[in-house]
């Protein structure tokens, strides 16, 4: 079964914190598949439909480099 993609996308949160909440909010969604992102400077000026696209290519290619390992 497929999982359905969420996006998050973290602004302004230390390292330390990012950790933290990718581990908490994979632990409590389990049947999502989470994709993970914060903002850079390059970033925040792209519309949010660009943004999610390019997050999503990111992350098959990602996934792809994983499963090759």
């Amino acid at each position: 079964m497929k999982k359905e993609k969420s996006f998050i996308i973290l602004h302004g949160f230390k390292d330390v914190e990012i950790k933290k909440a990718i581990k908490v909010l994979k632990e409590n969604f389990p049947d999502k598949e989470l994709i993970f992102a914060t903002s850079t400077p390059t970033n925040m000026k792209w519309s949010l439909e660009v943004l999610l696209r390019e997050l999503e290519k990111e992350y098959e290619e990602m996934k792809k480099l994983r499963k090759e390992k």
